[in-house]
């Protein structure tokens, strides 16, 4: 009976080393705990080393330190400047819908407010001043926050780095 469960025990060791994890490319501050991943089938927004225009292009595979793409191969020190705006983060989801949410918030409500007070009150044409500088205020938060979300990451920066995990 335990040499069953020796054996079992071996079996299950080898069927787990022929196991992996999946390849991922980190971008980070040094220092930082905000982090951008990039995994397989993801679009990467680049400079590469020498170019004037940004390539988007979808990764296929990571290798040693290399990243495949679909119509290019890379080292991680040919990219020069990384394009983190559509990248999976670690930053709060909330934050990203707020500042989606909170511009078309703003609009709304000015909206909604000149809707009743020129169509069910009868009033003519006239913007309220609370209403207009509370809608203001929604929108030009909205609109800092997504201001503010840092969107390129310089790798010629030592402060930045990019490097594969999980090869």
């Amino acid at each position: 009976m335990k040499i069953k469960k020796l054996f079992f025990i071996l079996g299950l060791l080898f069927c787990v080393q022929a196991l992996f994890a999946q390849s991922y490319m980190v971008v980070r501050k040094k220092g930082s705990s905000r982090r951008y991943e990039y995994r397989s089938g993801n679009y990467l927004v680049y400079l590469q080393k020498g170019n004037t225009q940004f390539f988007r292009d979808r990764i296929t595979e990571f290798a040693d330190s290399t990243i495949v793409l679909e119509n290019n191969i890379l080292r991680l020190n040919q990219i020069e400047t990384i394009n983190v705006s559509s990248a999976f983060s670690n930053r709060a989801p909330i934050w990203r819908g707020v500042e989606d949410i909170l511009p078309a918030v703003g609009v709304g409500y000015l909206a909604l407010d000149l809707f009743n007070n020129t169509i069910i009150d009868g009033n003519s044409f006239t913007l309220d001043e609370g209403v207009t500088t509370t809608s203001g205020a929604l929108v030009l938060a909205g609109f800092g926050l997504k201001w503010m979300r840092r969107k390129k990451i310089d790798l010629t920066n030592p402060k930045f780095e990019a490097y594969i995990v999980g090869f």
